[in-house]
């Protein structure tokens, strides 16, 4: 056997590699990855013998992120059992309102308080949005109505046309003594040093989402910030699929974009403002 490895050296190099490849493909396949991620690199242990180990040990292991989310969901999942003592709805109290007004509904409500820790709340007023002519108009008016402070969260915050628009109303209302947090996320986002350097000086505090060195080449679905919410004075806010981008104001470059935005008003806000403190805590 010595003699066989020692004489076809690179033979027995080779039949290692596979080896490890398939462990390898096996373990890729078990974390649930991007299917589309999963697949390249499934390809490049096959393909490139030796080269697609080191491919793969250089660019696919993500242990310092996966360490972060952890530590971050352990945070998350206190704050959040600590939250929901005030916010959850008990199901004595369901079982009452389903006569009242929930109908054949309260089953919903208590799935999703018991997996999601989402809880039932009252008096609130949404208003659909249905493109981003109708949110940034509806947005902008009441950015300029604040009075005590302005939370946002985006995945895309582009410094083109809309985006400037924002930025002008923000500095304007952050000169006037409005308290403004600002998270974008640094792959999805577009916003140039030179705007994010004019909010810092108007007294905005932005930060971004998980910084990378190369976000060109990250993967762009996995540990990102897809959330584009805002909260005003803690009694509006806004939550829905549009981001602060001309590609959502019609007629844009891709013919016509349509998405849908709420606008909210009443007690979900605590809700929203909840998820928006545990990701400013986080960046």
């Amino acid at each position: 056997m010595l003699d066989f490895v020692q004489n076809h050296i690179f033979i027995s190099l080779l039949i290692i590699n596979y080896v490890i490849a398939i462990g390898t493909a096996f373990f890729i396949i078990l974390n649930n990855r991007n299917p589309i991620t999963t697949v390249s690199y499934i390809l490049s242990l096959i393909v490139l013998p030796f080269v697609g180990l080191l491919i793969y040990f250089f660019f696919g292991q993500e242990y310092r992120k996966d360490k972060m989310f952890k530590r971050r969901n352990v945070f998350n999942n206190k704050k959040v059992k600590e939250w929901e003592k005030k916010l959850l709805v008990g199901e004595q109290k369901l079982d009452q309102y389903e006569d009242r007004f929930l109908d054949n509904q309260v089953n919903i409500v208590k799935l999703l308080q018991n997996n999601q820790k989402k809880p039932l709340t009252f008096g609130n007023d949404v208003e659909i949005l249905l493109n981003g002519e109708k949110k940034f108009e509806s947005l902008f008016k009441d950015i300029e109505q604040a009075k005590d402070y302005i939370h946002l969260e985006y995945y895309i915050f582009n410094s083109d046309k809309v985006g400037l628009q924002l930025i002008d109303i923000l500095c304007k209302k952050a000169q006037e003594g409005i308290h403004i947090r600002v998270i974008y996320d640094y792959v999805g986002s577009a916003l140039s040093g030179k705007q994010e350097k004019r909010m810092q000086s108007a007294g905005i505090e932005i930060f971004p989402f998980m910084p990378v060195w190369f976000p060109n080449l990250t993967r762009k679905l996995n540990y990102r910030d897809h959330r584009k919410i805002v909260i005003i004075d803690g009694t509006l806010g806004y939550v829905g699929g549009i981001n602060v981008s001309d590609d959502y104001v019609n007629p844009c470059k891709k013919g016509y974009w349509r998405d849908t935005h709420l606008r909210i008003k009443g007690n979900a806000i605590k809700s929203l403002q909840s998820h928006f403190l545990l990701n400013w805590n986080f960046v």
